[in-house]
C-alpha cells in the first residue's frame, strides 16, 4: 500500500489538473473538446452502438445518445442500421468526422508536448505507463463496487 503522502500528493495532484482543465476548457471556444468531441475518439476504431460507446465512455447511455444526437447534427457520425440486428443501429465517423479526430489529436498532441517538452521520451513513457496502470485501476475498483452496489 503506498504511503498516506504519497496518496495525498496523488489527490492533489489530480485536483489541480481537474481545475486547470476546466478553466482551459471555458477559456477556449466553449470547451473545445466537450465530451461530445471525446467521442469521436471511441469511434475512430469502428463502428459502434450507443451502448458501448456509453461503456467505453463511462458515461450514461441518455447523456451519451444526447452527445450522439449533437455529433450526427454536426455531421460528424452517422447512424448505420446494424447488420446484426435491424431493431439497432451503429455509429461511425463520417469523413469529416475522421478529419475532426485528426486536427483534434495534433492539437492533443501540441498542447501535451509543450507542456512536456523539457522531459526526456522515457520519462513521459513511464509516466503514460503509470497513468494508464492507475486509471485502468480505478475503472476496475469503479466496476467492481458498482456490480457490488447493483446486487443490493
Amino acid at each position: 500500500m503506498p504511503s498516506a503522502e504519497h496518496i495525498d500528493d496523488v489527490f492533489l495532484a489530480l485536483g489541480k489538473l481537474v481545475r486547470i482543465r476546466a478553466r482551459a476548457a471555458s477559456a477556449s471556444d466553449g470547451g473545445s473538446e466537450t465530451a461530445a468531441k471525446r467521442a469521436l475518439f471511441v469511434l475512430r476504431h469502428g463502428p459502434i452502438r450507443t451502448s458501448e460507446l456509453a461503456a467505453a465512455m463511462s458515461a450514461d447511455t441518455s447523456t451519451t445518445s444526447r452527445h450522439v444526437a449533437r455529433l450526427v447534427e454536426d455531421g460528424l457520425v452517422r447512424r448505420e442500421p446494424d447488420p446484426d440486428d435491424g431493431r439497432a443501429c451503429l455509429l461511425e465517423l463520417t469523413g469529416e468526422g475522421i478529419e475532426r479526430v485528426g486536427e483534434l489529436s495534433a492539437r492533443r498532441r501540441q498542447v501535451i508536448g509543450s507542456f512536456v517538452a523539457d522531459w526526456p521520451d522515457a520519462d513521459f513513457g513511464t509516466f503514460a505507463e503509470l497513468l494508464t496502470r492507475f486509471v485502468d485501476s480505478v475503472e476496475a475498483h469503479t466496476a467492481t463496487e458498482d456490480a457490488k452496489g447493483d446486487q443490493k
